[in-house]
């Protein structure tokens, strides 16, 4: 019998690369999808799932529609209908690739469902951590990660394992970046650059928000905050270093007899390879490079981050240090509204880097963070980031 899931966020770029993988699955049913409102991506996905029964649509609007054009299908509706879709099927294995916040609490609920959990949502990590370990605690629910830099990551601790290097004598996990799109540009320049030089990712095709989070290396940031959490690592022995080619997805340092080494992971710049990964609940190897790898891998271009070209990967870091789950929030939060207001022409991309340095070091009075006041705590770090954003304008 094959295994039941369910995918959240299916209409996305990861959503429908992992639908692309599932429809050829001998060991997954795929029972219900979520998705915002672009319900016309799901259509030529339809014909390819007979199990499919649910769908749940965020706009209540293009519910209906859906609902009109396909009764057959049970239809959940509004903001909140990825988690009711988890509720509702509660014995499923869970492939949460939602973006934002609205992440988190459908992952709280796969985690006290007892049902593992592929996540390309890294807010369930960044802003809630504390929750999700609490709720670890009392669950058999397993996370496996699906961000490229993660799998790879995972690979990696795997590997070491088999060859016996202790996890003491681990110095470092580095994932990596590609440097993004502004990586060539000159320090003193960065005060002119427009909304479409950013928006050109020399590597991979991805939404505007986290396009300009790989430029900034704010979503660098984040990843070293999973990393930290993931695998429960001090996040002082998490870092990134820029690969430009992008095959090198992550790196472990180690220690063997005195003298640091280093192990690295090279795949080809898709997201099929860790999608598949995460399906596979680990259970995928390694690739171990032949010599043809170690050749080209010789050829890649690395380079150490340039913290005054990049300083809101520092204030990312920092920010979770000092501020925790909630800063996050905020941190987040104002770093949407930032990016938005540049994409818009109304401020500088500079004055993207100002707003994350005076959030991360002015934070306002911070709430205690709990799932009942999820909702509230969010909503009240939009509205300060409105305000804040609005100044810079």
């Amino acid at each position: 019998m094959r295994e039941k899931i369910i995918v959240l966020g299916a209409t996305g770029s990861i959503g429908t690369q992992c639908l692309d993988i599932l429809r050829f699955s001998s060991v997954y049913e795929l029972v219900g999808v979520s998705f915002s409102s672009r319900y016309e991506i799901l259509e030529d996905y339809l014909l390819y799932f007979d199990s499919l029964k649910y769908v749940a649509i965020a706009d209540e609007e293009k519910a209906k529609e859906f609902q009109k054009k396909h009764p057959s299908y049970i239809v959940l509706a509004g903001e909140d209908s990825s988690l009711e879709l988890v509720k509702t099927c509660s014995s499923c294995t869970v492939f949460n690739s939602l973006l934002g916040n609205c992440g988190l609490r459908p992952t709280l609920a796969a985690i006290r469902n007892q049902v593992d959990i592929m996540l390309s949502n890294k807010e369930s990590l960044v802003i809630g951590s504390d929750l999700i370990k609490e709720e670890l605690k009392h669950s058999k629910s397993h996370i496996y990660p699906v961000d490229s830099e993660h799998v790879a990551l995972a690979k990696l601790l795997s590997e070491c394992e088999k060859r016996g290097i202790a996890r003491e004598n681990i110095s470092k996990l580095i994932v990596t970046a590609s440097g993004g799109a502004l990586r060539d540009f000159k320090k003193e320049d960065l005060s002119k650059v427009a909304p479409e030089m950013v928006l050109k990712h020399p590597t991979w095709a991805m939404g505007a928000k986290i396009t300009c989070d790989s430029a900034t290396l704010v979503n660098k940031g984040f990843e070293c905050i999973e990393a930290s959490i993931l695998f429960d690592y001090p996040l002082e022995k998490v870092g990134a270093i820029i690969c430009r080619e992008s095959l090198v997805h992550a790196q472990v340092e180690y220690i063997h007899e005195g003298r640091k080494q280093l192990l690295q992971e090279y795949s080809p710049v898709s997201m099929s390879v860790p999608i598949a990964y995460a399906l596979s609940k680990g259970e995928l190897g390694m690739h171990i490079n032949n010599s043809e790898d170690e050749e080209a891998i010789q050829k890649l271009h690395f380079q150490e981050i340039d913290y005054s070209f990049y300083p809101a990967f520092s204030y990312t870091i920092d920010c979770f240090m000092q501020h925790g789950n909630v800063g996050m929030i905020y941190y987040n939060a104002v770093d949407t509204e930032a990016i938005n207001a540049f994409l818009k022409g109304e401020i500088s991309y500079l004055d993207i880097i100002k707003a994350l340095k005076e959030i991360s070091t002015h934070m306002p009075s911070l709430p205690i963070l709990k799932e009942e006041n999820l909702k509230e705590v969010i909503a009240s770090a939009q509205d300060y980031a409105r305000q804040f954003v609005a100044h810079l304008k």
